[in-house]
């Protein structure tokens, strides 16, 4: 039976009757079914995810039910694909999920793919079966909830304002005591999420949340409005959201930066009191604060402030808490003195919280008692009293505590004896003031009071300055201090300098030159007013000369009276020497000699000279000479010039006296002719160049091999030239002279290699300071290389030996050099060609000696011929109808005698002979037997004049008719050679594979053509009925709408009916199973054939 539920929801019933007996039973089965279907339950519940793809079971029991007819898919009350079970399985999909759904077998199922929200939906798999057993329990189908599954695109939190709160954030600041308002959106899900605001485990009071379904999906709000305390300080407000379709709880959470106020604040440090000069730390802590308090501390009313005092710190330092709170520190560091005594140290801290409450800071004091030393005072500060009176010290202190230990009075730093009662009154702790009973000159000073308590020692700050008058005692002092030169004509002032005395300033003084009176100042007469209103203590000497040459001293006046005279001081007057006198010897100089100049004056100066300074050519003076003498050493070309010199000492520089030097020069070689000369025999051209220096002048001559050239001789002449001093050179005045060579007058233009080798001089005559000097040069004539001969043209040499040296030798000038090349490589340098390994056969060849010098190179060769044994190679060839081995030797020299032998297989040997060597030196004939029965080994040994060679062998079968017929049929292919073979056999393998490649492609093609044939007789025969058309008029839908002649389309559903038929099981007016077949054939659009079913 075959159930189709219409797209109204209504089901209709078409019935297929197997037997009459059971058709009411089945009609009555169906109705209960439908009956049993409206108000069954689902049987299982599926979510998925959107977008992917979910599959459906259809559970079938074949046991229990019987065979299966068909199965149909309804979503909801509409039909969306069938199947149709038999041979062939027909399928159908309703056109608007046929890209989607499909129906599987074996499980039956439903697989729906590229999930959509509006799939969801309750699903029926309804089955029919042929013949229903009683036992089938499955009357209702079996129905599957399909949910589905849409994730949130997105969690947001956002503020009071609607500004988004990032993930992890933080917001704020914010106080205790406000309200966080967050809203939290969960966006485009599916199904409604389950949304809550928690603080850490704890779920927080909100409102209720909102949903707004839109194109299936829900977004849903919660709102959160919370009072925040303590609570909240370093919690996480989160938004979890937990949904089907997650599989996990989405947390979306904020942190709130929560401002709270202080909740406590101490003060600790000094318990009871401490010293001054201690360091004094006082901590204050404040807990429980956010953010960090600010602190500030006070002495007394007064604000601390370490910037203005250096001894005073305060550090600070804030721990965050595990709640977020902040314990703040603060130390304040600072030395106690006496002003801090009796203070009350307060610590004073708020925070933003309590400046927006307008609320006070929080504090906590301290009161500090400090214990401190004396701190004293004296007085008067200034007393001013002669010698034998009585003087009062007053000394006054304040102290904690107040009661002294320890008094003492200190004269500029000393410690005064005030136990000497003869010259002292008080100074002890009944008595602090201290009484001078009679001053004397000792007592002037500065006087201070130390008193010391149980704490310490203080003393004053201030001192009191004693003063006792008393008659001064005075010194000469001269500005300047030293000597004076004459030549300035500058003043001296002198000094009487007080050295003793109270007071200081003198009010008269006398003046004495060589302990004689001068002057006594002021001098207030009449006549010298000028004298009157001076400082007595200055005389001024104007424009010193020679006559103020004198002891000089004075004494001075005070309140105290005349003070004794001082010591007797020296004004001396320094004036420079007389006229120089400048004389040298010798009176002409010598280059390259020494002269030796002297200076001298009759009138020293004062103090005497002994020092002398001298110019040369105007510059100077130089400063490393200052002797009378000076010797100038080596006398050069600089030397001739002025020389001059002058005495000088402290008082000046004497008149200076000026000489000119006159230099002479002996002969001497500027430049000079080398030792050797070479000129190539062919040059056009040559000469030889002389340069000598010589003042007075001097001549040239030229000789050659000690004759000298006559001016008349026309293969030479010369050109001279006088040559000025040169001053970057040191050089003077020179002769050049060149000696010409005149190439056209000697023999056939050139030079002769052996006769016009020769020995040139140059000669010049002696002047008044130098006699004559001559430098000769041996004039070479020079060629390349050429004559070049090797002293072994051939080296024989045998194999693993060292062969001789063989010598180069050739005629060149200058010397040629030697290098020895072997295929194109230099082996050896020099005329030696010396070979220090063995050589191998490789090494034989031809060796080249190059003889080279600048002017060219020429060779010579010799051949080394490495000399080694034979061996031998046997190969068998049919010659002139006859079965030949041929035995080759290969050795140097290349003639060779040969030796034949046989082994039989019973190892018996037999001497063939030499063999017949034809024409040939390095090969050896031997022609086989034909009758031969045995196995045997033919051997050859090949002997050159080095040696026997090691033999070579060749196996030779014993003859058989078989073999000989063998040998007939191979005699074709072995006299080709090896390579011609191998291309052979390598064409005959490609033009095999060649035809297996045609006959695969032909089988191929003819494979195809036959399929393609079967499909055009399936197509055909469709047309064709199947069964007889008096077999459908028993049938119950007899008179029903005709079904059209085609197969049924999987794709889409053309009206609301299944077309079933009997025959041979096959379903509809025609054959399902060939047609459905042929409807899923398609044509290939290149090819034009048609392409079966995979």
């Amino acid at each position: 039976m075959v159930e189709k539920r219409s797209r109204k929801g209504f089901p209709k019933m078409v019935r297929v009757l197997l037997s009459a007996s059971i058709s009411s039973w089945l009609a009555l089965w169906i109705c209960f079914g439908l009956v049993g279907r409206s108000s069954a339950q689902v049987d299982t519940t599926i979510s998925r995810q959107e977008s992917l793809s979910v599959e459906l079971p259809c559970p079938v029991n074949v046991d229990k039910c019987g065979k299966l007819h068909s199965l149909n898919w309804f979503k909801g009350d509409d039909r969306i694909a069938a199947m149709l079970l038999g041979e062939s399985n027909v399928t159908s999909v309703d056109k608007e999920f046929d890209k989607r759904v499909t129906v599987k077998q074996n499980p039956y199922s439903l697989v729906i793919r590229d999930l959509k929200i509006a799939d969801e939906d309750i699903y029926l798999c309804d089955t029919t079966f042929f013949i229903p057993e009683e036992t089938c329990d499955n009357f209702n189908g079996y129905r599957i909830a399909l949910r589905v599954l849409v994730p949130p695109t997105e969690v947001v939190i956002l503020d009071a304002k609607g500004d988004r709160i990032e993930n992890g954030s933080s917001v704020g600041p914010m106080q205790e005591r406000q309200s966080l308002k967050a809203t939290c959106t969960v966006k485009n899900t599916r199904p409604q999420p389950e949304v809550g605001w928690f603080r850490g485990t704890k779920r927080l009071t909100t409102y209720s949340p909102s949903h707004d379904l839109h194109n299936g999906l829900y977004t849903t709000t919660l709102e959160l409005d919370w009072p925040l305390t303590r609570e909240d300080l370093a919690q996480d407000i989160e938004c979890r959201v937990k949904s089907a379709a997650i599989p996990n709880t989405t947390v979306t959470k904020f942190r709130v930066d929560l401002q709270v106020r202080p909740t406590s604040i101490d003060i600790n440090g000094v318990k009871h009191h401490t010293v001054q000069g201690s360091k004094v730390v006082l901590t204050c802590d404040i807990h429980g604060a956010r953010p960090a308090v600010n602190l500030t501390w006070y002495n007394s009313t007064t604000v601390i402030n370490p910037s203005e005092n250096d001894l005073t710190e305060i550090r600070i330092k804030s721990f965050e808490k595990n709640d977020g709170t902040y314990h703040t520190q603060s130390e304040l560091i600072f030395n106690a003195s006496r002003f801090e005594n009796d203070r009350a140290f307060r610590c004073e801290a708020e925070n933003v919280v309590l400046q927006i409450n307008r609320e006070k800071p929080i504090s906590s004091a301290l009161t500090l008692e400090v214990l401190y030393p004396p701190v004293v005072k004296v007085s008067p500060s200034d007393i001013i009293t002669k010698t034998g009176e009585v003087v009062l010290l007053n000394c006054e202190y304040v102290a904690n505590p107040a009661s002294l230990t320890k008094v003492e009075w200190y004269r500029n730093d000393d410690l005064v004896n005030v136990n000497d009662t003869s010259h002292y009154n008080g100074g002890n702790s009944e008595n602090v003031a201290l009484v001078i009973k009679s001053t004397e000159r000792d007592d002037i000073g500065n006087y201070s009071c130390q008193l010391s308590n149980t704490i310490g020692k203080g003393i004053s700050d201030q001192k009191i300055n004693l003063d006792v008058h008393y008659v001064p005692s005075v010194e000469i002092l001269m500005i300047p201090e030293g000597p004076v030169k004459e030549s300035d004509e500058s003043n001296v002032t002198l000094f009487c300098n007080v050295l003793d005395a109270n007071p200081l300033a003198l009010t008269k003084v006398r003046w004495y030159a060589n302990s004689t009176l001068l002057k006594e100042l002021p001098d207030c007469e009449e006549t010298r007013e000028d004298l009157c209103h001076i400082d007595p203590s200055k005389l001024l000497l104007e424009s010193i000369g020679r006559g103020f040459f004198y002891n000089y001293s004075c004494e001075g006046f005070n309140s105290a009276g005349w003070g004794p005279r001082s010591e007797d001081k020296e004004l001396m007057v320094h004036y420079e020497p007389g006229p120089s006198t400048l004389t040298h010897f010798p009176l002409v100089a010598v280059k390259k000699k020494s002269v030796t100049f002297s200076c001298s004056v009759d009138d020293p100066g004062y103090p005497d000279t002994n020092r002398y300074r001298w110019l040369r050519g105007g510059r100077g003076p130089l400063q490393d000479i200052v002797t009378k003498d000076w010797t100038v050493e080596p006398v050069g070309l600089d030397s001739r010039t002025n020389y001059s010199c002058y005495a000088y000492n402290e008082g000046g520089k004497g008149v200076m006296a000026t000489v000119n030097l006159e230099v002479h020069a002996p002969p001497f070689f500027i430049k000079n002719l080398p030792p050797y000369t070479g000129v190539l025999h062919s040059s056009p051209n040559a000469t030889l160049t002389c340069r000598i220096e010589c003042v007075p002048r001097c001549e040239i001559s030229w000789q050659k091999d000690g004759e000298p050239i006559e001016k008349n001789d026309t293969r030479y002449f010369v050109k001279e030239k006088y040559m000025e001093a040169s001053p970057a050179t040191g050089d003077f005045e020179s002769m050049l002279s060149v000696l010409h060579f005149n190439m056209p007058s000697w023999p056939l233009g050139k030079f002769d290699i052996e006769a016009d080798n020769a020995n040139y001089t140059c000669v010049s005559t002696g002047n008044s300071v130098g006699t004559s000097i001559r430098s000769r040069t041996y004039f070479g004539i020079e060629y390349a290389p050429d004559n070049v001969t090797v002293s072994e043209n051939i080296v024989y040499v045998q194999e693993d030996t060292i062969p001789g040296r063989v010598i180069c030798k050739a005629r060149a000038n200058p010397e040629p050099s030697y290098k020895w090349l072997f295929k194109n490589e230099t082996i050896a340098n020099g005329n030696a060609l010396i070979i220090n390994k063995s050589m191998k056969r490789t090494n034989n060849g031809t060796y080249t000696c190059l003889s080279y010098n600048k002017h060219g190179n020429s060779i010579a060769k010799t051949v080394i011929e490495v000399q080694f044994k034979p061996r031998c190679e046997i190969e068998r060839r049919e010659i002139d109808d006859q079965d030949t081995l041929i035995c080759t030797a290969y050795g140097n020299p290349v003639e060779s005698d040969f030796s034949w032998t046989i082994k039989a297989d019973n190892e018996t040997v037999e001497d063939l002979g030499s063999g017949d060597k034809k024409s040939f030196s390095e090969k050896s004939f031997y022609v086989l037997q034909a009758d031969y029965a045995i196995s045997r080994t033919y051997r050859c040994v090949a002997n050159n004049t080095i040696g026997p060679g090691t033999f070579c062998e060749i196996e030779v079968a014993a003859a058989s008719s078989l073999l000989i017929w063998w040998q007939e049929q191979l005699a074709w292919w072995q006299l080709w050679e090896k390579n011609t073979l191998i291309i052979l056999v390598a064409a005959i393998l490609g033009l095999l594979l060649t035809v297996i490649i045609i006959c695969c492609i032909i089988i191929c093609i003819c494979r195809r053509r036959r399929r393609q044939d079967k499909l055009h007789d399936k197509s055909s025969s469709l047309g064709e009925p199947l069964t007889e058309p008096g077999e459908y008029e028993n049938l119950p839908f007899h008179g029903l709408q005709t079904a059209p002649n085609k197969p049924l389309n999987a794709n889409s559903f053309e009206d609301e009916f299944i077309y079933a038929d009997l025959e041979s099981q096959h379903y509809g007016p025609i054959n399902y199973k060939a047609a459905s077949l042929y409807t899923q054939v398609k044509k290939n659009k290149k090819s034009g054939a048609l392409d079966e079913p995979k």
